[in-house]
């Protein structure tokens, strides 16, 4: 009868001790899955899609898009504009993700846009940056904005840009090819 308790209550034990050890782990991928950084990303912010579709309001101001995906304005709780850009077809896996936002978030150059952050929600892969106030240098070359750029400005618009490729294609840590470059 002792026996029969003393297995009794230590099988019990271990099985609650299991239960608890599932629900801390368990929290634990709920936190890291809603953390505001990633490891060595350069303070980019893990964002929960409920929070970018309220940020965009419900993606509804569409900037651009192409290939790889639509472009969406947006603006978050502390007032920060942004560009919320949705990919299409990102079939590539959660640590390939990750380690490429990783990356992108330790690029910092004045002539290039910076890395806001990102949501990774099931089948869901979205790039946040910051927002252009002057809009994308196409509306200022071949657009009627209402303004024409000076041959001056043109130069030192075509300098930048140049800066900051020679930038990815040389100077990153990693080197990163950029050979999507358009004036959009």
């Amino acid at each position: 009868m002792v026996i029969g308790f003393v297995v009794g209550a230590s099988v019990s034990a271990l099985i609650l001790l299991v239960l608890v050890l599932l629900i801390i782990q368990r929290k634990k991928q709920n936190l890291c899955s809603h953390s505001t950084n990633i490891k060595d990303g350069g303070g980019v912010i893990a964002f929960r899609y409920v929070d970018l579709q309220r940020a965009t309001k419900n993606f509804s101001e569409k900037l651009g898009g192409g290939g790889f995906g639509n472009v969406f304005k947006g603006i978050l709780s502390d007032s920060t504009s942004i560009a919320v850009k949705t990919l299409n077809g990102a079939h590539q896996g959660e640590k390939q993700f990750r380690a490429e936002i990783s990356t992108m978030g330790m690029i910092q150059h004045v002539n290039l846009l910076k890395l806001i952050g990102f949501c990774s929600q099931g089948d869901r892969r979205i790039i946040v940056y910051e927002y252009m106030q002057n809009r994308s240098l196409d509306v200022h070359l071949f657009r009627s904005s209402g303004t024409t750029l000076s041959w001056g400005t043109r130069y030192q618009i075509a300098i930048g840009i140049a800066k900051g490729l020679s930038y990815l294609h040389e100077s990153c840590h990693e080197c990163i090819i950029h050979c999507d470059v358009k004036p959009s």
